[in-house]
């Protein structure tokens, strides 16, 4: 299935969560995320390679420590925490900040054994052998 994404206008765009996430399911469908109160949902780019996919989330300022990476058939599950990087008042604040997680449809079937993850420069990166057909 193709994937259209659509960019949603400027104004629709500041929403608060609780309405953006509903909007955002209708206009994307391989978006997935889990209902969870307050968390940001980070961008997800899959990679296929012939032996295996490359899952990359993006999450710059998060700590290395902070993730929780879980493989559940065909679904991928990642959980972290990304802290403001400076103390004090805040007078404009665009990122996202605070408990993220995100629940991944993989496009093919994965195994556990040999997957690897690396966190550097914001990105973790996630090798997934694909099973043995």
């Amino acid at each position: 299935m193709a994937v259209i994404r659509i960019i949603l206008a400027e104004g629709l765009g500041r929403l608060k969560r609780p309405l953006r996430r509903p909007l955002e399911h209708l206009f994307w469908q391989t978006f997935y995320c889990l209902p969870a109160g307050e968390t940001w949902i980070p961008t997800v780019d899959i990679f296929e390679i012939p032996q295996a996919l490359w899952v990359v989330v993006s999450c710059p300022g998060a700590r290395r420590d902070s993730f929780e990476i879980r493989l559940d058939g065909r679904f991928l599950y990642v959980k972290g925490y990304r802290g403001l990087p400076v103390e004090g008042r805040i007078y404009q604040l665009e990122g996202e900040y605070g408990p993220f997680e995100r629940l991944i449809k993989l496009p093919v079937p994965v195994t556990a054994e040999g997957a690897e993850a690396v966190f550097e420069e914001g990105l973790l990166r996630i090798f997934l052998p694909k099973s043995p057909l």
